[in-house]
């Protein structure tokens, strides 16, 4: 059917062929770079201009929770291989190394979860055969758990990976520096178990 002179003709669309994106540098997890932290944080005090002493305690303060979000973000992405993860580590040597049977209450708390989050976990292990859990003979009401030869032999798997790591990422740091960064993170733990 020839097309009317009122009809209009459907538009040739011209797609156009992707471009590649430009490489970029791989953006550390959990922050920025080195650098750009330095610069964030001058630009702060610029803007606000805090004193020397406040400015040192946000410097120090924000590195400490940098570092740690990547060192469990790295520490992960490594033990993900092995179908393990930091949160099943920090239970399992809870576990293990309290020199008691632990109720899920006490892990929870010792660890920073919710209740329901702790019994998840704990479920899980023990039905790997990693940890096992039966009724206090003191109070019906709480549940202790143990861990096992299989979970002991997790914990060694773990820090084998674990260690690899740490002794990389300390391995340009003299031992004295490692000693006295122990004792300063020592020192701001106990003064912030008195500040609860």
């Amino acid at each position: 059917m020839p097309d009317s002179p009122n009809r209009r003709r459907p538009r040739t669309r011209h797609v156009r062929s992707p471009q590649p994106s430009p490489k970029r540098a791989r953006e550390p997890f959990g922050g920025y770079s080195s650098e750009e932290a330095d610069r964030h944080l001058m630009n702060y005090k610029t803007a606000f201009g805090d004193a020397e002493d406040d400015f040192r305690a946000l410097r120090l303060t924000r590195s400490i929770i940098v570092t740690a979000r990547r060192w469990r973000k790295i520490a992960n992405d490594h033990l993900r291989q092995a179908g393990q993860s930091m949160a099943r580590w920090e239970t399992l040597f809870l576990v293990a190394f309290s020199g008691k049977g632990l109720p899920q209450t006490e892990l929870a708390r010792l660890i920073g979860v919710q209740g329901p989050t702790m019994v998840a976990m704990l479920n899980q292990l023990a039905q790997e055969g990693l940890i096992s859990r039966y009724q206090s003979e003191t109070d019906q009401r709480v549940t202790v758990n143990e861990i096992t030869p299989a979970g002991l032999a997790a914990i060694t798997d773990i820090m084998g990976i674990t260690n690899v790591l740490r002794n990389e990422l300390l391995a340009e740091i003299p031992r004295e520096q490692q000693e006295l960064c122990i004792d300063v993170l020592d020192a701001i733990l106990n003064k912030l178990d008195r500040m609860r």
